[in-house]
């Protein structure tokens, strides 16, 4: 049989020819109408609108105002059916008056002051305060008479949260943050287990498109650090939320109800795996809560004693979070005043000032006195005592991965970690050497925690193994003789590991611009690892190798025998080549140095709220007056 044949017009009956066929054959084109007669909208009519629906919210947002704040003064009173449904109702609207408000403003016809009203009147923020979180804090302390309530009305704000991310994606940060906020709210009413995970899966999926967007953002890492089980991987997020380029202070009243009690529980029963991870969760508990130091001590040495036993810990999972942790005990978590921090503060405003001179004549540098955001912290006793169990603990850490105790798989499930510390090695050398300006600074920091203190010899030794297994190219020696980095963003792809440091202030000049930027979901694919992932893991370690080799006194390299071999008796001042940040193109170097404030849509609250997990959903600046007295937009 042949194949079927498409009927033409003629050939459909007639109650299946449409109006549309007939005007087209008939006509030949010239009079087929596309679409209905509208006329335009003009600015006019459009500003009209506008205020009318402004009007309508103003009056749902007053009237969900006064219902909240008297539920909330009045928590023993008991709401029966109807008045549930009437509240919920009240905030529909209100929801809905949102939705038209930002349709309107954003239409195509708006002009500029038009679609600029709903920053100016902060009304993401006033949505999700008073138009879902009160409410629901509300459903949330009346639980478990309001349990069914609280479910249906987080369906319906994600419902409008997913709508707003779809249609107003001018605040998208705003509503991915806020979607990952009421998938938090949804699991923690799960009981059962599974559905309990699968919420928390979804909340931390969220959350990490945020913190890809805003990878400097310390807040964002709070969320995923609430999210985790307590583990190095939690101890690795609240680290990182207050050592991010813009810290969330907040996090370390989190972090201490995390710390209380891990510090008081005795060495749990469990396989060797859990209980080295367990002993490093215990010891940097008992560091931040500034415990004594016979508990420092038997913490530490335990500690380091799993950590030096034959696959007693799981560096492949660990590794990371470990190294990240360890660094966030060194810059004092989140102090502002420790020296580490201050020192990677001025190196960011250095590099930046040189950086911005050589591309403008005009441009001021500052005095280098008056950048430093804070002074170094007072050596006392307590600090320096702190400061020795960090730093003995990142010492040590370091070099038993790098003796490498239990064999080969050992030295490949470390490498992670290991290029993680280099990195850190690398920078540190370049922090110091930019603090050479300012003598107290730079005393200060080699006091805290100074490249002198590293076993080169071992470091050298270290990178002679790697060196047999994955021999050097001459492009790796290239790019580090060069200050450039290992591929292009086109070429490579980014490390689990990179995620994982991405946004740390002393991360700044870790990656060349472009290199995060991808058009797949790197939540999906970030931690698939292949053939070409282990090349490049291995590869990080002596690129680092390569560059503290040609810029720093400590290391040497013979490219004749392939070599390196650890320096004695040389002074900062005598290296060769002068420590660089990674060198980019003019254009690449003006959107990484010069870029606009990354915090533009997620300003932290402007002043710290009682308790952490209060201020955890604020998302956007909340709006200076209340809402029932909020002005008209300006036309």
């Amino acid at each position: 049989m042949g194949a079927p044949i498409s009927p033409s017009v003629e050939s459909l009956p007639k109650t299946n020819q449409t109006s549309i066929l007939s005007i087209a054959q008939t006509a030949r084109w010239s009079g087929l109408i596309l679409q209905p007669d509208s006329s335009p909208v003009s600015e006019e009519q459009l500003r009209l609108e506008i205020k009318a629906i402004y009007a309508g919210l103003l009056i749902a947002g007053a009237r969900c105002v006064n219902l909240d704040a008297a539920q909330a003064n009045n928590p023993s009173v008991e709401l029966d059916k109807s008045q549930w449904q009437e509240s919920i109702a009240l905030h529909r609207t209100y929801l809905y008056e949102h939705h038209d408000f930002l349709m309107a403003t954003q239409h195509p016809s708006a002009t500029p002051d038009l679609k600029a009203l709903p920053t100016m009147y902060s009304m993401p923020a006033r949505l999700w305060k008073y138009g879902i979180h009160d409410f629901l804090e509300i459903l949330r302390n009346r639980r478990p008479s309001s349990q069914d309530y609280m479910l249906s009305f987080i369906y319906l704000a994600y419902q409008m949260m997913a709508l707003f991310y779809e249609t107003a994606p001018i605040f998208l940060n705003t509503w991915i943050e806020c979607l990952g906020d009421l998938a938090r709210y949804r699991m923690s009413m799960e009981e059962e287990k599974e559905a309990h995970a699968q919420w928390g899966r979804v909340a931390a999926s969220w959350y990490i498109k945020a913190s890809d967007r805003h990878p400097q953002i310390g807040r964002l890492y709070h969320h995923l650090a609430i999210l985790e089980r307590p583990s190095l991987r939690k101890f690795a997020c609240y680290g990182k939320s207050l050592t991010c380029v813009v810290p969330f202070p907040n996090a370390r009243d989190s972090l201490r109800t995390l710390c209380i009690p891990i510090a008081g529980v005795a060495q749990p029963a469990c396989s060797l795996e859990l209980l080295s991870e367990a002993s490093f969760c215990k010891l940097h508990a008992l560091i931040f809560l500034a415990a004594p130091e016979f508990e420092l001590a038997q913490a530490s040495n335990t500690a380091i004693s799993f950590l030096q036993q034959p696959d007693a810990f799981k560096w492949r999972d660990c590794g990371m979070p470990l190294a990240v942790a360890n660094i966030s005990a060194l810059l004092g978590y989140g102090s502002n005043t420790n020296s580490l921090r201050v020192a990677f503060d001025f190196t960011i405003q250095r590099i930046n000032e040189h950086t911005m001179l050589s591309h403008s004549t005009t441009h001021h540098v500052a005095p280098p006195s008056k950048i430093r955001s804070g002074a170094p912290e007072a050596k006392s006793e307590e600090n320096w005592r702190l400061l020795q169990v960090s730093k003995r603990m990142k010492l040590d850490s370091l070099h038993t991965a790098m003796r490498c105790p239990s064999g080969i798989a050992t030295f490949q499930d470390s490498l992670a970690f290991v290029g993680v510390m280099f990195c850190f090695i690398h920078i540190l050398c370049l922090a110091e050497r930019e603090t050479q300006i300012d003598r107290e600074l730079n005393i200060s920091l080699r006091l805290q925690f100074g490249p002198d203190e590293i076993e080169w010899a071992l470091v050298a030794g270290y990178l002679n193994h790697l060196a047999q297994l994955r021999p050097v190219t001459d492009h790796l020696v290239q790019c580090a003789q060069q200050g450039l980095w290992l591929k292009k963003p086109e070429e490579g792809e980014p490390l689990p590991e990179d995620f994982g440091v991405r946004g740390l202030i002393w991360a700044y000049f870790a990656f060349c611009p472009g290199w995060f930027d991808s058009d797949e979901d790197e939540d999906l694919l970030r931690n698939v690892e292949t053939s070409r992932t282990h090349e490049a893991r291995a590869d990080r370690p002596l690129y680092y190798g390569l560059r503290l080799a040609f810029e720093t006194p400590y290391l040497s390299y013979d490219a004749t025998s392939a070599t390196f071999s650890a320096r004695s008796g040389m002074t900062t001042s005598s290296t060769a080549q002068a420590l660089q940040p990674l060198r980019t193109d003019t254009a690449d170097l003006q959107a990484q140095h010069v870029a606009p404030n990354p915090n533009a849509q997620y300003s932290p609250p402007s002043a710290p709220a009682p308790s952490a997990s209060d201020s955890d959903y604020v998302h956007v600046k909340r709006p200076a007056k209340q809402v029932q007295t909020a002005p008209s937009p300006k036309t």
